[in-house]
């Protein structure tokens, strides 16, 4: 996963914090750029994301320095570089397989840096590119419930992770997935305020407010449209369609292969208002296990009636 070295990064093998390469850029967004890089001493790939909300930044004449770019701008760029440190410190407090790892963090350069594994795959929505939707059920097992395992860690350490969608989970080599991107990722338990966040598609409708009260039923919004799209190879409506006539397809009307156990479960994840969602990942969870007993055993019948 690469992209052309972007106008305003890092020059390429810029040494960082005496220990780190910087070998391409292999993503960009808004507030960062995130580059391939190695370790000086052993060699080791790892990935670093740096802050550089492209809006408000400049390099300086040096070519690394990160400077914000008017004085108007300058709260803004601060409160966004907070935001980019709460990343850090919840990454670092957190360590699961299914997650993707924490290494450093540290600001240089005028700004911020952290330092994660890097790992060779295809994001999701490009891994699925390879599978159609008949060979989903292969998905349950595999992508389902890792990372329903994820988000359960997580919010048992009292955090919200609030941008879960395909673009934002890795697939490894081996077909093992990694959640990534924590920019969005709060303390729901102590939030009194929260910023908002938007991907259309999977963000529920508490999330367009920074005041409206936010928890489990916020990340099962965005897990149960992200398995909508899993299923259906289509995005889920955003939820400002939804709300005048919420007229979202059935799953089963893309995928027949779905129970309607799964596909009813799912839809439950995506309803609108917060107290009429799934109540648990761990219903959830049954539910995908039972999914996948029927599928085992509808195999069997199948491949001995063959026979």
């Amino acid at each position: 996963m690469s992209v052309a070295q972007c106008e305003v990064s890092l020059p390429v093998h810029s040494i960082l914090h005496d220990t780190y390469k910087t070998k391409e850029v292999i993503a960009t967004s808004k507030l960062s750029i995130v580059y391939l890089a190695e370790t000086l001493n052993e060699g080791r790939q790892v990935t670093i994301k740096e802050f550089f909300p492209q809006e408000l930044a400049l390099r300086d004449l040096d070519n690394r320095a990160v400077i914000n770019r008017l004085p108007s701008t300058k709260i803004k760029f601060e409160d966004l570089k907070a935001t980019f440190l709460n990343e850090a410190i919840i990454m670092k407090q957190i360590s699961h397989q299914n997650i993707v790892n924490f290494i450093d963090f540290f600001e240089e350069n005028g700004t911020l840096y952290i330092i994660m594994d890097y790992y060779e795959g295809k994001l999701l929505d490009h891994y699925l590119k390879d599978i159609s939707l008949n060979n989903r059920e292969q998905l349950y097992t595999s992508i389902f419930l890792p990372l329903i395992d994820a988000l359960s860690y997580l919010h048992k350490h009292g955090i919200l992770h609030r941008d879960i969608k395909p673009s934002n989970i890795m697939i490894d080599l081996e077909g093992n997935p990694f959640l990534l991107d924590f920019g969005s990722a709060i303390f729901y338990k102590n939030a009194k305020e929260y910023q908002i966040f938007i991907s259309p598609g999977y963000t529920p409708l508490e999330q367009y407010s920074n005041v409206s009260v936010q928890g489990v039923y916020t990340d099962m919004y965005s897990l149960a449209a992200t398995f909508y799209y899993l299923l259906t190879n289509m995005v889920p409506p955003d939820i400002s369609q939804r709300l005048i006539e919420d007229n979202i397809d059935h799953i089963r009307k893309y995928n027949k292969r779905v129970t309607m156990l799964l596909a009813h479960t799912i839809m439950w994840g995506m309803a609108l208002q917060a107290k009429k969602r799934c109540p648990s990942l761990k219903v959830m969870k049954c539910i995908i296990l039972f999914e996948d007993f029927v599928n085992r055993i509808r195999n069997y019948f199948k491949v001995n009636n063959t026979k």
